[in-house]
């Protein structure tokens, strides 16, 4: 009996160890974590006449990341936008009401390359989100809209492939690339919409919450192993 209640006692204390020692291990895996993980929010700008590839593939990118990525969409105006392929589409937040942005996504739309450069509310939200995001993008004519809110001036970029002497035409001040599928000039990266988009949104995950995510990203949306290599390296060859 005495050895039976010994034994008891000895287990009991081995238990309480055990406990006591969680914290400790709980931190160290804590602190250990990738700065990378931290979750950021996703901006991704919406209006009427939106090109809905442009929006969609970004968003289906971002969201697959999980809860690293905040992903949300900002209208200049209350109510529902239509796109140019006739989706309404509800924003959550107006301009001005919208949490901070960390990675900014400007896709395109009809008007993207005449009457969206005059209107100067939509330029100017634009310019002052950009200044404070981590990422700024742009797919497809979305490039036109950074350029005319000056944020491409004696930057590498490029957008839309028939497009892009236009671009260049428009904004001297750019230097257009008709040779990467998207480009990346610090932190601004224009992509030639599309698939590119695709690939351009999976370069952002990677290099914010590293190659295994991007991988896995990719692998979900079944990527092909082209697709999946100009996400890393966007030169056409």
């Amino acid at each position: 009996m005495l050895q039976s209640r010994l034994a008891l006692a000895l287990v009991a204390l081995l238990f309480a160890a055990a406990c006591k020692s969680t914290p400790v291990e709980s931190a160290a895996v804590t602190a250990s974590a990738p700065a990378g993980s931290a979750s950021r929010n996703v901006g991704i700008l919406i209006f009427d006449g939106l090109f809905i590839t442009e929006y969609t593939a970004p968003f289906d990118i971002y969201k697959h990341v999980g809860k690293e990525m905040n992903v949300f969409t900002v209208a200049p105006r209350r109510g529902a936008i239509t796109t140019y392929e006739g989706v309404a589409l509800q924003p959550d937040h107006v301009f001005g009401q919208e949490p901070r942005i960390d990675v900014l996504v400007v896709p395109s739309g009809i008007h993207s390359i005449d009457t969206d450069l005059d209107d100067a509310a939509l330029i100017g939200w634009i310019r002052a989100r950009a200044q404070t995001a981590e990422f700024v993008t742009s797919h497809c004519w979305g490039a036109f809209l950074l350029a005319k809110a000056g944020l491409l001036d004696g930057s590498d970029c490029t957008t839309f492939p028939s497009s892009i002497d236009d671009l260049q035409k428009k904004f001297p001040k750019i230097h257009a690339r008709k040779d990467q599928r998207f480009v990346v000039t610090g932190k601004t990266i224009t992509s030639n919409g599309g698939l590119a988009a695709y690939e351009a949104a999976t370069y952002v995950v990677e290099q914010l919450h590293g190659k295994a995510k991007a991988d896995e990203v990719a692998t979900g949306l079944v990527f092909a192993p082209q697709n999946r290599a100009f996400a890393s390296s966007p030169r056409i060859q």
